[in-house]
């Protein structure tokens, strides 16, 4: 389990041609995403928040997640990793 404060990985999808990633960050803990960050956003369910090395923030409804190491061996096993921004993903909806 990933605690607070720990370094993490955030996948945007992934399928048998490439992963899209967003990149490695911190783990900041639980927070309710802004109202127009999906469901949860909406609802005001907290979910896990992700400071990107970017400067930019990721919450967990919108990626797969988790510590750093795994996301590493997850990703070393696409053929193909393209980054992808998060604010772009946002935008296109």
């Amino acid at each position: 389990m990933v605690k607070k404060g720990e370094r993490v990985g955030a996948i945007s999808s992934a399928d048998e041609k490439g992963c899209r990633f967003f990149g490695y960050g911190i783990y900041e803990g639980d927070f309710v995403p802004p109202k127009t960050i999906g469901l949860s956003g909406r609802a005001g369910i907290p979910n896990p928040r992700i400071k990107l090395d970017n400067g930019k923030t990721v919450y967990g409804c919108e990626c797969w997640w988790g510590g750093e190491e795994a996301i590493k061996k997850k990703i070393a096993a696409y053929p193909k990793v393209v980054m992808v921004d998060i604010e772009k993903e946002r935008e296109d909806g």
